[in-house]
């Protein structure tokens, strides 16, 4: 039992016997779970991990599990630190770790994706000292230093089944996007993953279609893969609490606005807590799987319109907000801009306006789709009463036509010629309106330059 000084006593405004001052200082640390701070030496060069540790309720067993949480690029948010409580509030001691900050890397996809393994890896090193059930923890871009510090620890460790193993919260593990239209690779951290894995992946999630061959890359490189789908959600689910819910995750319906994120968010602590004994059960290899150096790193994304081998347009047919059922023209002599985009992504939205400055221009040549990525139709209605367009927004439920089209980042574009083809594509947002681009569509029309 941790001692109480008569100082603290009085602290408190305890004024009574000293096991009457105890009780009471223990009366108060059961309301929540307490704080405290660690740092864990990297290397030789002076850096350090700043850890923050989160412990549950005194009086708790002291042999609960301990949960590595890496946080994400984009730093501390109210919903993962929300979450954290609740692991605490359940027995779990966490401790949340901010890589980026740590090392004074400024927060960007390109040096999330550059981090090597000993951060983590010392992470693991120094939690698996305590002997007690251990997992790791990371969402998003981070999923490729967590990974690669899970084997970094395993080259080190002559004990693997120290750590159960790492849960990862709609990971992205591609090197970056590619042109439009191209496979994405895989970092080669995949190929070299033989410890076990839970992978939390939201329905609606952009990654959603890609699952299975995911899973097919985990399991041939030998890692024992779980798989848990989280219904009606996208990604960054856990991320949408505006204010920390440090008592209960009861109230969430009354703070989110949409309540099946609500749920999820309530069932992640006990998500995570159920992997724990499937991860600690399942194969840790002593062997460690070697990695290619060749694709350790990010690529470039490519910007503007990239001109790609012509390649025949996937058809398709959706309803649109009237109800009207909207297709590829084969017959239409002119541009078919195929774009896909969703409202959660600000870059969609921004090229919407510059987007209809150029159909206006081409009225009866240019026809744009843009079609929305798992969007319920009443949310789109709303939101486009902000925006005057006359082109169609067709509505992709499941994904299955950016699916087709191999639409990896968002917005996506591509421009169908009068042959049917693609000509060119577009993986980010671009202003449509301007002379580059016009340039291309005049070319496509087979018009003569001004």
């Amino acid at each position: 039992m941790r001692a109480v000084t008569r100082r603290t006593a009085m602290k408190w405004g305890v004024r009574m016997a000293w096991h009457q001052g105890l009780l009471a200082v223990l009366l108060v640390m059961l309301v929540g779970p307490a704080r405290a701070e660690l740092a864990i030496p990297l290397g030789e060069g002076g850096d350090q991990l700043d850890v923050r540790v989160i412990e549950p309720p005194q009086g708790a067993p002291e042999d609960g599990p301990l949960v590595l949480w890496v946080v994400n690029q984009y730093g501390d948010l109210p919903g993962p630190e929300s979450v954290a409580l609740a692991l605490a509030r359940r027995g779990a001691t966490v401790w949340m770790v901010d890589v980026m900050d740590s090392l004074f890397l400024p927060r960007s996809d390109v040096n999330v994706r550059n981090i090597d393994g000993e951060p983590v890896g010392s992470l693991i090193q120094r939690a698996v000292e305590a002997g007690r059930p251990t997992v790791v923890v990371a969402a998003d871009r981070m999923a490729v230093p967590t990974l690669r510090g899970m084997r970094w620890w395993q080259e080190r460790s002559d004990d693997p089944e120290a750590l159960a193993g790492g849960v990862l919260i709609f990971p992205s593990l591609y090197r970056g996007a590619p042109v439009a239209g191209e496979e994405p690779e895989l970092f080669s951290i995949i190929d070299a993953t033989n410890l076990p894995v839970m992978l939390l992946q939201p329905e609606r999630g952009v990654y959603r279609h890609r699952l299975l061959d995911l899973r097919e890359r985990f399991l041939a490189a030998g890692s024992d893969l779980f798989v848990q789908v989280v219904p009606e959600v996208r990604d960054y689910y856990h991320m949408h609490l505006d204010e920390p819910q440090p008592e209960t995750l009861e109230h969430l319906d009354r703070v989110m606005d949409d309540p099946a994120e609500a749920r999820a968010v309530q069932s992640l602590p006990d998500d995570i807590l159920r992997a724990i004994p499937l991860l600690a059960a399942a194969a840790h290899p002593t062997e460690v799987r070697p990695i290619d150096p060749e694709r350790t790193t990010p690529v470039d994304r490519q910007t503007g319109l990239q001109p790609v081998e012509p390649q025949e347009a996937p058809a398709f047919e959706l309803t649109d907000l009237e109800g009207n059922p909207q297709r590829l023209d084969p017959d239409f002599d002119g541009v078919q801009i195929v774009n896909f985009w969703a409202t959660w992504c600000p870059a969609c939205v921004e090229e919407i306006p510059s987007m209809e400055r150029l159909a206006s221009r081409y009225p009866d040549r240019l026809k744009i789709y843009a079609i929305a990525f798992k969007q319920s139709p009443e949310h789109l209605r709303e939101f486009m009463q902000d925006f005057d367009v006359s082109f169609p927004v067709p509505v992709d439920p499941d994904g299955a036509v950016a699916a087709k089209y191999d639409a990896f980042a968002f917005p996506s574009s591509f421009l169908v010629a009068a042959d049917g083809r693609i000509h060119y594509s577009v993986n980010a947002g671009i202003i449509w309106d301007t002379e580059e681009v016009d340039a291309i569509v005049r070319e496509l029309l087979e018009i003569e330059p001004e």
